[in-house]
């Protein structure tokens, strides 16, 4: 993940709580007015940089470190 000082940026933390609230790519991308493939691109390099293979794995990663918060049924 693109970490700054205090964690991960601003947008990194919107794009993981869209994707634990399970938005489809382009829901995502369009509430984030960003484009399906730069959402991609940037998931794909968040999944690297946390030496993650998964969405799911990265989700995980994300509660476990405080980056976002566990959805509650």
């Amino acid at each position: 993940m693109e970490v700054g000082q205090h964690g991960p940026t601003e947008l990194d933390r919107r794009i993981l709580a869209l994707l634990l609230a399970g938005l489809t790519d382009v829901a995502a991308a369009t509430q984030l007015g960003l484009s399906p493939r730069t959402l991609h691109r940037r998931l794909r390099h968040h999944m690297d940089l946390a030496g993650v293979r998964t969405r799911m794995q990265l989700g995980a990663c994300a509660v476990r470190n405080g980056w976002a918060e566990p959805l509650r049924a």
